[in-house]
């Protein structure tokens, strides 16, 4: 499928998608079909990054038919909504540190889960003494059991998949009732129900902020930042967790299998025949597991070369502690792996051209230019002024206590800027948009027929 057929199939599914909604007069099967419509926008990295006319037109729809919804007096508790939590990506530990680290404080919180989460994820929270709830109905009884929950609510702070219009719709309900309403941007460069409907957009990164003006329609934003995992660096240095059977100093990538685009893209396989195959350097890729692009590499590579699937967090950050270097993921970076990167004070090495996260001078453009600068690291090590004014901006800047604090803040009305200078940054927005419409891959719902 080229481009241009790519761009007419977006347009012929989209256009199915919304007669399907505006001709629908049943409410969960409307809800259905706008799930559907926000995926297929969210898998596909289409121009379309909100709807939030379509948001409007279904509230406008089912309005009428709402009980009235009334907010408790003397609210204190800040309720968080998270649709999904799994023990892999960065989403998830965000919140969750977030949540945990509020509890800690003696802050009035608690998480809805409107979907689903392991059960490591809800004994991390139980831990916590986190309290924690469920929507287990689905449809118009979610959608009133989530708004009415809202109503005990001082604020809602939502960590929402970008389909979730059950959560928007409820966020929208608590809006008019009064309650604050925060959306935490983890959807960055993703199409999303919700950003335009709450009191502010919560960003995570620099190019989150700037995407969201770019292409949302934002009432107002403000700084949260991904908050860097509490460690213990010299205990995790110390630490047995997990039998690597590297002997030798390895360098380390984390990701989930969708950061690499082994499907899509050839450039990571391409960094692994450089630095495992020409250089004779190990590497640990924690995460994709194998993979049919990794069958080609040389012999060499192949020797060289640890794959492993996901791994429990406090092992992967014991792996990383110990590790010679961190590989960002790519062509889609990894964020909270970064993140943590940094706070162990790690020498880091990227390739993108697209985000403005923090310290982002890591980032290679091009990979022939990546190349260059692991050689040079290989020769010559890393500049350890470097690697120290990092870990001190993490833990100034970018630590869980201080991304609690903005988030107070916001809570309290406040706008808080970006709490550093990104402007050296080079930042392409539309960097993994314009990827996706070089590839062939394309995700149609199930509930269409192409052939119509």
């Amino acid at each position: 499928m080229d481009k241009e057929q790519k761009s007419l199939m977006v347009q012929k599914v989209d256009k199915s998608l919304l007669n399907a909604i505006y001709s629908c007069r049943d409410a969960n099967k409307l809800f259905d079909l706008a799930r559907h419509y926000g995926r297929f926008h969210w898998f596909n990295l289409t121009d379309r990054w909100s709807h939030t006319d379509l948001e409007n037109y279904i509230f406008n729809l089912i309005e009428p038919r709402l009980p009235q919804f009334t907010p408790a007096k003397n609210r204190t508790t800040v309720t968080h909504v998270l649709s999904e939590g799994y023990d892999t990506g960065g989403h998830t530990p965000l919140c969750v540190n977030l949540i945990k680290e509020q509890k800690a404080h003696g802050d009035d919180v608690e998480l809805i889960i409107t979907r689903s989460a392991t059960q490591s994820i809800i004994d991390e929270l139980r831990n916590a003494q986190v309290p924690i709830k469920s929507t287990p109905a689905t449809g118009v009884a979610q959608m009133l059991q989530l708004a009415q929950a809202f109503m005990q609510s001082k604020a809602v702070v939502l960590h929402i998949n970008p389909d979730d219009i059950i959560a928007c719709l409820a966020t929208m309900i608590a809006e008019r009732s009064g309650i604050p309403c925060y959306f935490v941007n983890h959807a960055n460069i993703h199409f999303s129900y919700g950003p335009s409907q709450c009191s502010a957009i919560l960003e995570i990164t620099a190019s989150s902020w700037l995407s969201s003006q770019k292409y949302r329609q934002p009432k107002a934003q403000s700084f949260l930042g991904i908050p860097a995992s509490d460690i213990d660096v010299e205990a995790l240095k110390k630490s047995e967790t997990f039998e690597t059977g590297i002997k030798d100093p390895y360098f380390i990538s984390v990701g989930t299998p969708l950061k690499y685009r082994f499907g899509s893209s050839n450039d990571f396989p391409k960094l692994i025949e450089f630095l495992c195959g020409e250089m004779k350097q190990k590497l640990l890729l924690i995460g994709p597991g194998e993979h049919a692009a990794l069958a080609n590499l040389s012999a060499d590579a192949r020797k060289n070369l640890i794959v492993k699937g996901m791994v429990p967090r406090e092992q992967t950050l014991a792996l990383m502690a110990n590790c010679k270097a961190y590989i960002d993921s790519f062509p889609e970076g990894g964020g909270t792996s970064v993140v943590n990167a940094m706070r162990l004070g790690l020498p880091i090495f990227g390739y993108r051209i697209s985000e403005g996260m923090y310290g982002d001078e890591f980032l290679s453009q091009s990979l022939s230019d990546l190349q260059e600068s692991l050689s040079h690291f290989i020769a010559y090590g890393a500049d350890k002024q470097r690697l120290s004014d990092r870990v001190s901006f993490i833990n100034s800047t970018m630590s869980v206590r201080a991304c609690r604090e903005r988030l107070l803040a916001s809570i309290q009305g406040k706008n808080v800027p970006i709490p550093y200078d990104y402007s050296q940054f080079k930042m392409n927005l539309s960097y993994h948009h314009d990827q996706w419409k070089k590839n062939g891959e394309l995700f149609i719902p199930p509930i269409i027929s192409i052939n119509n």
